[in-house]
């Protein structure tokens, strides 16, 4: 094709056809021209098409990732909406007058002392941000993404902390009575529990137990209304990713 192009240019040019000549080299750097450019095209659309494989991946693995936090959100929920009946049960027992106090401590130990920790999966997002692949994805949803992910790290981080909080007034009450289980494993020991009641304060130990479901109580309705954001938060995301993907 090169020496058939050759051949026309020495053709016109020993024929002293100059203005075709020029007329001819002009039209073939347009041609060349024309060439790299629809070779350009072709490479940058087959980067985009590159890219756009690995998004929608990433889409898929967002939403997985979501999904996963949207179930795990409302588990714990449920479980820490759970605590709070239970500790608004133990709050109606004051309605009775007289409250025995052997009656008020068993049933303020029934309550559950243990928190509920709070964590999430946010491998994708990480992953995202590690690659530098994040700069795929369209601004108004990296900036969401974002959001999202320190709005769990919060959520984390005020659960925890309210957990060492409470950890620290249960280590006061272990004091008093060795262990917060040596209640229930004495129940049918009496010579046991005879040889120790001098030492147990329970009048002491009633009042930081009411302290310890108070501050977890509290620490939970926070929780729970973070959890609530998140979902939010979440069902957004959700709404947002699956627009963007193709079918």
């Amino acid at each position: 094709m090169i020496k058939f192009f050759r051949k026309i240019r020495q053709g016109l040019i020993s024929e002293n056809k100059f203005s075709k000549y020029l007329l001819y080299a002009v039209g073939e750097i347009v041609l060349v021209v024309i060439g790299i450019f629809l070779a350009l095209q072709l490479n940058l659309w087959s980067e985009n098409r590159k890219f756009d494989v690995v998004r929608q991946n990433y889409y898929h693995q967002l939403l997985e990732d979501l999904n996963k936090d949207k179930v795990y959100i409302e588990r714990v929920i449920d479980t820490l909406n759970s605590f709070r009946l239970d500790f608004t049960k133990y709050y109606e027992t004051f309605k009775e007058p007289n409250l025995d106090p052997n009656k008020a401590l068993a049933n303020l130990f029934s309550l559950e002392f243990t928190s509920k920790m709070i964590e999430f999966n946010s491998s994708t997002i990480e992953t995202l941000e590690n690659t530098g692949d994040i700069k795929l994805l369209a601004p108004n949803l990296r900036n969401k993404l974002a959001d999202y992910k320190r709005s769990q790290e919060l959520a984390v981080k005020v659960s925890s902390g309210n957990d060492d909080n409470k950890s620290n007034i249960l280590q006061e009450a272990s004091l008093l009575i060795g262990s917060i289980t040596l209640t229930e494993r004495l129940v049918n020991q009496p010579n046991l529990t005879e040889y120790l009641k001098d030492e147990f304060n329970y009048p002491k130990l009633f009042i930081i137990m009411e302290a310890v479901h108070e501050w977890k109580n509290a620490s939970e309705v926070i929780t729970l209304e973070n959890l609530h954001n998140i979902l939010k938060d979440n069902a957004e995301l959700q709404e947002l990713i699956s627009s963007k993907i193709e079918d």
